[in-house]
């Protein structure tokens, strides 16, 4: 980690004020003569060399970080071009389509990096949307866009590209519990999409009598909607509860997942609770129960040694302390995630003896 001091940050944003106004100002104070093109070519120079040399200097100074400087130059020329006025922004459109072809080659390598580390994670990773994240990762360092491009290209895949896929199987040591067979899920989301479908057509022409721009903005976001309930019963149906050698992996449709190693989990019980779970309860654990037309209560409560973090769609996350989950298979599903505690368990006493 690269950690900067307040007098180079101080200095920084000091030499960066100074060339950002004063190319600002050159082409805008009427006292000046008339400006030539060697002046445009001037400004680039500032924006695509002198800021990207002083960041690096001032602000990464570590050799295996230089990689970086390439993001300050897209911004560097990106706020040139935003600067110059039209008539001198010719000098940089052979600068531009260089930057753009660079661009897009290192995009397409990223891209290959990604697919490559998606298929090498098969077996090790044995969900779509967990694969997706990781090999992304791998190349993408803003965590907040690697979410949302997660979350958006697990939709598409799970509505138009996984009708040929089959259900998790036990694999090895790899265990799967299904959680939707025995409720009425699917039913329910079939009868959402004809619901959709019907109430958009009909929507739809009723608007476009009144506002044919409001009718285009419901009609994008019925579509929308109808893709995510298509994907969210695709991935109910082909994501189980998984058992691994040291975590355990719950996930319901898109919206809801959770990772916890073995080692974090106290116990399983028997939920003896109300049918509705309170809201106090409902904001410190992982609800595993899938949505029906009646929602069902659940038939196990986990409990973890220390709060644990569930990732939301889009990356949105919160730190439970429990899990709520209703297998199809609950005397299997018990069975198998003692026997897990109690390996696990035993494996931290021979390690801290």
């Amino acid at each position: 980690m690269v950690i900067v001091s307040n007098t180079r940050w101080l200095w920084f944003a000091t030499l960066l004020f100074l060339i950002i106004s004063s190319n600002f100002l050159v082409y805008r104070l009427d006292a000046l003569p008339p400006l030539s093109t060697e002046v445009a070519l001037g400004t680039l120079f500032d924006f695509v060399v002198i800021i990207p040399i002083l960041t690096y200097f001032f602000i990464i100074r570590k050799r295996h970080l230089l990689r970086k400087i390439w993001h300050v130059v897209v911004a560097g020329f990106t706020g040139a071009w935003f600067i110059m006025p039209n008539d001198f922004l010719y000098p940089g459109k052979s600068v531009g389509i260089v930057l753009f072809v660079y661009t897009t080659i290192i995009l397409m390598i990223k891209i290959m990096s990604v697919s490559k580390s998606f298929r090498r994670n098969v077996t090790d990773i044995p969900t779509f949307q967990q694969r997706l994240e990781y090999a992304l990762s791998t190349q993408f360092t803003i965590k907040r866009v690697i979410d949302v491009i997660t979350s958006e290209l697990a939709m598409i895949y799970y509505c138009f590209f996984s009708w040929r896929k089959k259900p998790l199987a036990n694999l090895g040591s790899v265990q799967v519990f299904t959680f939707h067979k025995k409720t009425s899920a699917i039913a329910l989301y079939i009868m959402l999409i004809h619901a959709l479908i019907l109430e958009s057509v009909g929507f739809h022409f009723v608007l476009l009598s009144w506002s044919p721009t409001l009718a285009t903005i419901v009609l994008v976001l019925n579509l929308y909607t109808l893709l995510f309930f298509i994907a969210e019963l695709q991935a109910i149906r082909l994501c189980p509860f998984i058992m691994m050698d040291q975590h355990l992996h719950l996930q319901v449709g898109l919206m809801r997942q959770l990772t916890v190693p073995f080692d974090k989990v106290s116990n399983i019980k028997y939920y003896q609770g109300p049918e509705k779970l309170s809201k106090s309860i409902q904001k410190e654990s992982f609800d595993g129960v899938v949505a029906d037309l009646m929602k069902e209560k659940p038939t196990f409560e986990i409990n973890f040694e220390m709060p644990v973090e569930a990732k939301m769609m889009y990356g949105m996350k919160r730190k439970v302390r429990k899990a709520y989950v209703r297998p199809d298979n609950p005397k299997q599903f018990y069975d198998a995630l003692t026997e897990k505690i109690h390996k696990s368990d035993e494996y931290m006493k021979r390690e801290n003896d």
